[in-house]
């Protein structure tokens, strides 16, 4: 791994898995979504982590004509990182979408005392030291969805057609019958941008060729126009690559579909997987995924195909 110096582009820090490009905040989708990805260690092993950051359009912009911001999955904030995300906008919403991600939450409550800090059903309780707003309720479904919703959207929180959560409330950890993630997932309609934390990752395999497991999917070939595909940094750190490939690939998401969906909401995972991903003719209308962990997914059938895959649709 390497350091590019500060060029006329910009300034970039450390390139490596967890962030191939090195950049502070990289364009993802348009209109208005960036990432930033970083470092993130678990018991000493770089599983990497992907913040997104959208524009919001429906909200009035201030005085310096900049548009409001939403942030997920928050990442480590330093000086320089909050100086690119100022200059884009002002932070209004930051989410910690389940009960892994909320890491850094405290350093975003801490840095933008007028943002406000939300998290998914329960976080509150988890972590009493972060300064929430509140979070976002149980059960909640987006516009759309064919059932009505009970649940009702907080008065601070953002326009939910806008940035339309769902959260997946199937799951049980069988050893302590308690949601393990109790993930909510987000799609942005205007770039068909879903963002998801832990339901779906998309870890590179050991050359860190990106989306290389999926060159067999429907899509997998097709003209990304603009876009390109992650830069090659060689190969994956061991312990990283055992971590996604091995643990989460191979253990764990066999355990989180056969074990962890409760027996009496298979039905409720299936509808929900098949909303997201666009199998549902009534769903999402899917054409990028920005996963917290692993590589972009880009294209409308690829996403879909390797969705209905992860999930085993």
């Amino acid at each position: 791994m390497g350091t590019l110096s500060k060029s006329s582009g910009g300034t970039y820090g450390t390139v490596g898995w967890s962030n191939r490009l090195g950049s502070l905040l990289t364009p993802a989708a348009i209109p208005g979504v960036y990432e930033a990805g970083r470092p993130f260690f678990w018991n000493g092993i770089d599983v990497g982590c992907r913040m997104v950051v959208i524009e919001l359009g429906t909200s009035s912009p201030g005085a310096d004509g900049k548009p409001d911001l939403f942030v997920h999955s928050p990442v480590s904030l330093d000086d320089r990182l909050a100086d690119a995300i100022d200059a884009i906008g002002t932070v209004k919403h930051v989410v910690s979408p389940n009960y892994e991600h909320v890491k850094f939450a405290y350093l975003w409550a801490e840095r933008y005392p007028d943002a406000n800090i939300w998290g998914c059903p329960g976080l509150m309780e988890r972590e009493p030291n972060v300064r929430w707003t509140g979070e976002i309720p149980y059960g909640t479904r987006p516009p759309g969805w064919l059932e009505r919703s009970s649940t009702t959207k907080p008065e601070a929180m953002w326009d939910w057609d806008e940035i339309c959560p769902l959260h997946v409330d199937v799951e049980a950890n069988p050893f302590t019958q308690k949601p393990f993630f109790n993930e909510v997932v987000f799609f942005h309609p205007k770039s068909k941008t879903l963002l998801t934390t832990d339901t779906f990752w998309n870890y590179p395999r050991k050359d860190g060729i990106p989306n290389a497991d999926y060159a067999s999917i429907p899509g997998a070939d097709q003209d990304l126009g603009a876009w390109e595909l992650a830069p090659d940094v060689g190969d994956i750190p061991l312990g990283s690559r055992i971590w996604g490939k091995l643990g989460m690939d191979k253990l764990f998401r066999p355990f989180y579909l056969g074990l962890m969906i409760k027996s009496d909401c298979k039905d409720q995972f299936r509808r929900i997987a098949s909303y997201i991903s666009g199998v549902d003719d009534n769903g999402w209308d899917v054409e990028t995924v920005i996963p917290a962990h692993g590589d972009i997914i880009r294209g409308k059938t690829f996403c879909r195909e390797v969705l209905k895959s992860h999930f085993n649709l």
